[in-house]
């Protein structure tokens, strides 16, 4: 994480990012925890997974992941909001009845 205190950008991230460095650029330093507990739901719905011989998520397929979610490659079409707050502790509780 970086020495500010303040994250880092996607942009200076390593082309292969732990999910820690991952967290700290995409929401701040303080918040890489929540950040662990949303990856799990963002997987299911297409987020790339950890490439296990490089060790982290490649980055670039991380940018590919949101531009698409908010439709910035849509050549133009305007981006759909997100669809509202996401209960992630009722995600978990289901997919712990699931096992």
């Amino acid at each position: 994480m970086s020495r500010s205190g303040k994250g880092s950008s996607i942009q200076a991230l390593p082309l292969f990012a732990t999910d820690a460095l991952l967290g700290a650029a995409l929401l701040g330093d303080d918040r890489v925890e929540e950040w662990r507990q949303m990856v799990p739901l963002l997987e299911t719905r297409g987020f790339p997974k950890i490439d296990e011989l490089m060790g982290g998520r490649y980055i670039p397929a991380v940018r590919a992941y949101f531009d698409h979610q908010y439709g910035l490659n849509r050549g133009g079409v305007p981006p759909l909001a997100p669809d509202g707050v996401e209960d992630f502790d009722g995600w978990r509780q289901r997919q712990k009845r699931r096992v």
